[in-house]
């Protein structure tokens, strides 16, 4: 349940603008400072006045490369370390610790939280917990591919069942990419990272809301009609997809991206909970005209085919409420956001067992 997981990264976007750390005079000044001790290549700073900064005697080259050893040395090199942003990182410790020893607040700075490097990880929870979110991702294609290939040894396939498999397999594929990138972009926040976390985000959120759409065609369109609905649904999301992609790169804006985003989420929400709705009126209908045997049957799908999805929204939605009151333990290197992606694992977990349950029904109704 990966949809809004993604979405309020693009709500808190415009935060990477401008941070209130980055606006403070002695972080300004202490980035200076490491950069002309450093001598880094391309910073221009070739002065520093030592009557007004209070950095100026910070043996930065001692500090920085000192405690460097050839692991954390070619780790810095592999995730594209370099001179000035060591010191933009440096500085955010030296500053934040120094504010906590004043009970001063703790500030961010470019969008983030001063979060530590461990085991060269950016934002090691993050990371990890994005991890987590890939496994149930992985484990969604698995299940599917499963289905694909008994349905393939069928005496008669199912081109429809087949196709409605395949749009669900694009979702676990989006997802795996989507995770994918957000534990590297976690792991380091760099520009081809971030573009990267974004265009696979905005993929997953197109691929679920496709495949929940083509959903409704494939259990209430007629036959006749069920094929050339569908392909228009897919072109277009290609389409749109494509122009996204397009629009992005042409011109970044972190507030289109979010509307797009949240645009394409809520529809795929709303129309997830309509399918939880319709099938409990399904299942009620049916359940009425059953003999004894067939109505507990039934009644034990309820929860699966109706009130899960529901569930899964509901879940979903109020854990976002975290990233709302975003809140950082330095102690424990955590944060909102790393707390949202670890709760998000679950719902992923159970979102493709829905998909299936609920594609078998309308498969077994549409057949009666």
């Amino acid at each position: 349940m990966q949809i809004l997981t993604l979405l309020t990264s693009f709500v808190l976007a415009n935060a990477v603008v401008g941070s209130p750390g980055d606006q403070l005079d002695e972080f300004i000044d202490c980035i200076c400072a490491c950069e002309y001790d450093r001598k880094c290549a391309g910073s221009g700073i070739n002065y520093i006045d030592p009557n007004t900064n209070e950095f100026h005697n910070v043996n930065f080259v001692s500090m920085i490369d000192g405690r460097k050893t050839f692991l954390s040395s070619m780790v810095s090199k592999a995730t594209f370390w370099d001179c000035m942003s060591e010191c933009d990182y440096e500085c955010q410790q030296i500053i934040t610790y120094d504010r906590i020893r004043k009970n001063k607040k703790i500030l961010q700075f470019h969008g983030k939280w001063p979060f530590k490097k461990i085991m060269g990880f950016q934002e090691f929870f993050a990371s990890i917990f994005s991890i987590g979110n890939f496994i149930p991702q992985y484990r969604g294609y698995k299940l599917i591919q499963k289905r694909l290939e008994r349905n393939s040894k069928r005496a008669v396939t199912d081109v429809f069942y087949e196709m409605m498999l395949r749009n669900y397999m694009w979702v676990s594929i989006m997802g795996m990419l989507a995770w994918t990138s957000s534990t590297v972009f976690h792991l380091r926040d760099l520009v081809v990272t971030e573009k990267f976390d974004y265009f696979f985000a905005g993929g997953t959120v197109l691929s679920g809301f496709h495949a929940i759409l083509t959903r409704l065609i494939y259990k209430h369109v007629a036959e006749e009609r069920r094929y050339r609905y569908m392909k228009i649904v897919s072109g277009l999301v290609v389409t749109i997809f494509t122009c996204h992609i397009l629009r992005l790169y042409i011109d970044w804006s972190y507030r289109y991206n979010m509307k797009f985003n949240i645009f394409f989420g809520v529809l795929q929400y709303i129309v997830l909970i309509y399918v939880g709705i319709d099938n409990y009126i399904e299942i009620q209908r049916v359940r009425n005209g059953s003999k004894t045997e067939d109505k507990s049957k039934l009644q034990a799908s309820v929860f699966k085919l109706s009130y899960l999805p529901i569930l899964l929204v509901l879940f979903t939605s109020m854990s976002m409420s975290l990233e709302l009151f975003d809140r950082f333990s330095i102690k424990w290197q955590l944060d909102s956001h790393a707390t949202w992606h670890l709760l998000t694992i679950v719902p992923s977990w159970y979102l493709f067992d829905f998909f299936l349950a609920d594609l078998d029904f309308a498969l077994h109704r549409r057949n009666e």
